[in-house]
């Protein structure tokens, strides 16, 4: 089973019913996105591709890109889930969208207390809460 990091959620939220090539381009802006903590966290072009294919981060340094990213984003402050964080993201991503936006604020409220005191287990935990709740609201992320 496909495990996403906590961007491509947005893009399987934010593109339902999109084309292939308007997803290929999300996944190009991410690859930009994650040259700052690509560098930051001494991650190699292959941890980055898996971050964007949506692999489920094993190794250290793929737990602690994941980690950066999301505290760029500003879902995550490095000890636990930004509820705020992750519907102010939504509001940008979803562009107005009333139906995916309440989505959005469930799948916050079902997340609200995942911590961890270690930043990149804590990025883990963030993806795994966010992925249960989107399928436990009927989410297919498929891209």
């Amino acid at each position: 089973m496909k495990h996403i990091a906590v961007v491509l959620l947005f893009v399987g939220l934010s593109m339902v019913g999109t084309q292939a090539d308007e997803v290929s381009e999300a996944k190009e802006m991410l690859r930009g996105l994650a040259a700052e903590c690509k560098q930051q966290e001494g991650a190699s072009d292959d941890d980055v591709e898996n971050f964007v294919n949506d692999g489920m981060p094993d190794s250290r340094t793929q737990k602690c890109l994941a980690g950066c990213m999301q505290e760029q984003f500003g879902v995550s402050n490095g000890k636990a889930f930004q509820p705020d964080g992750f519907i102010e993201l939504s509001k940008m991503l979803m562009k107005g969208d009333e139906k995916k936006m309440s989505l959005a604020k469930e799948i916050a409220a079902d997340c609200k207390d995942v911590a961890h005191e270690d930043r990149c287990e804590l990025a883990v935990l963030i993806v795994n809460c966010l992925k249960g709740s989107a399928e436990k609201h009927g989410i297919q992320l498929k891209h």
